[in-house]
């Protein structure tokens, strides 16, 4: 039937559109083409002479093109959007790195950055290092128990064993350690410039002190016998002031703490010498308005004699000296007082090694 074979003609036309074939149309058969504007009524063709007339060749590719003319302008369209949003994100960004505060409109902003920023670390905070505590009582390897013992044998008793901050030390010096010997003045103002030594380290409160001939000079004599005695140093520079006093056959400290403003006494007797503290105070009021210019406040300190009860006591009658360096060694590196009587034996060969190589262990 004449209206199948129409129908079959715009099937295969429609075919070349879609497929995006550019050959011409040559399909064989008869229809009948009606066309009054052409004024023809009937006429009766072969499919090849009407397709080849109508559409002599068509070009499929520039059809599709027309057709899809207008999604182009859709594109444009919705890159231009997309441009707006990226330049307005830029434009965020950099007001957020550079502190403004304007109120800008609210835009979805997906940016990819690399994985070490998307991921908070936590930051690394560095600890102090911390002081390795040296052992209360150090053990004396072999090798130094020979040093030790060395010096206590034998030899010329006026050997010169070991020198330091203007100070020798000769063997009959160091054998003041041995048994239970009185120690002598040299001995512990040695032993008390090593304690300033070591003042000097990381982490150490800092040390001044007085030698043994100080404080009887002090108290017989009052204080202009002695104000020449700190033209080279500052005493209240310092944290601590060792001062070790001896009473005839007896030996004692006193200290001097500027940072807690107070005057202690420490005798392995138990003995109280109020006067001592108070002796040091004037002398501590005289010396700031000699050498600073200024009268020192002394209304908040403290002035005290530990008891026998507050600090370790001697056993013997021998070991006095030795009581008054372990004090000042334990003060200095701000420790309890935690030896004992029977920490003297060691002590006292301990301290010939510290001497012989002027270093405290």
């Amino acid at each position: 039937c004449e209206e199948e074979e129409e129908k079959e003609a715009y099937r295969q036309l429609l075919k070349i559109v879609s497929g995006g074939h550019s050959s011409c149309l040559n399909v064989t058969g008869n229809f009948t083409f009606t066309d009054k504007g052409l004024g023809v009524n009937s006429v009766c063709v072969t499919w090849t002479n009407v397709i080849t007339e109508i559409v002599p060749c068509f070009k499929a590719e520039l059809w599709i093109k027309e057709l899809t003319s207008m999604y182009d302008s859709r594109a444009r369209e919705r890159r231009r959007q997309i441009e707006e949003q990226e330049a307005l994100a830029a434009m965020l960004l950099r007001q957020r790195l550079s502190g403004d505060g304007q109120l800008i409109p609210k835009v979805e902003v997906h940016i990819r950055v690399p994985l070490e920023k998307e991921v908070p670390l936590t930051p690394l905070i560095k600890e102090p290092k911390k002081l390795v505590e040296k052992p209360e009582f150090p053990e004396l390897v072999e090798e130094m128990e020979d040093e030790v013992s060395r010096v206590l044998k034998g030899g010329s008793p006026h050997e010169v064993l070991s020198e330091g901050f203007g100070l020798s030390l000769t063997r009959k010096d160091l054998q003041t350690l041995g048994s239970l010997n009185w120690l002598n003045d040299e001995v512990i103002n040695f032993y008390m410039n090593l304690l300033v030594q070591r003042s000097k380290s990381p982490g150490m409160p800092t040390v001044n002190t007085f030698n043994t001939f100080f404080f009887p000079k002090l108290r017989t004599s009052g204080y202009s016998a002695v104000r020449r005695w700190t033209k080279k140093m500052d005493i209240f520079a310092a944290d601590i002031l060792l001062v070790p006093v001896h009473l005839g056959v007896h030996w004692c400290l006193s200290v001097v703490d500027f940072r807690k403003k107070v005057i202690m006494y420490y005798d392995s007797m138990g003995g109280n010498n109020d006067e001592a503290c108070q002796t040091l105070l004037q002398y501590l009021k005289l010396e700031s308005k000699d050498k600073k210019g200024k009268e020192l406040d002394t209304s908040g300190w403290t002035l005290h004699s530990r008891r026998r009860n507050e600090i370790p006591q001697q056993m013997n009658g021998s070991d006095c000296g030795m009581f008054t360096c372990k004090y000042a060694e334990y003060i200095t590196k701000d420790k309890a007082i935690t030896f004992t009587q029977r920490h003297m034996p060691y002590f006292r060969r301990r301290m010939i090694w510290e001497l012989l190589n002027r270093k405290l262990l």
